[in-house]
């Protein structure tokens, strides 16, 4: 089973008319105990990937679900 389950995960930003991706279509899980390393280049979106799963962020789509509650759902009270 996955401790924490990322699925279709995407972020967006409105610059004007243009939409910006910082992250497009995530989807991965780890299962507890299990040692993960998040790679790219700067500007390829890990900080803010982090920060969704750590619930300092909200995905503009998709679900981030730890230890079977979708975090995608919560509220900023909840996330906190």
């Amino acid at each position: 089973m996955s401790y924490i389950e990322v699925k279709n995960c995407t972020k967006t930003y409105q610059m004007g008319d243009s939409t910006i991706y910082a992250n497009k279509d995530i989807s991965f899980s780890i299962k507890q105990g299990e040692l993960v390393i998040i790679l790219g280049t700067s500007g390829a979106g890990k900080s803010t990937l982090l920060n969704i799963i750590g619930g300092m962020d909200t995905n503009t789509s998709g679900n981030v679900i730890i230890d079977g509650n979708d975090i995608s759902q919560y509220n900023k009270r909840q996330l906190t």
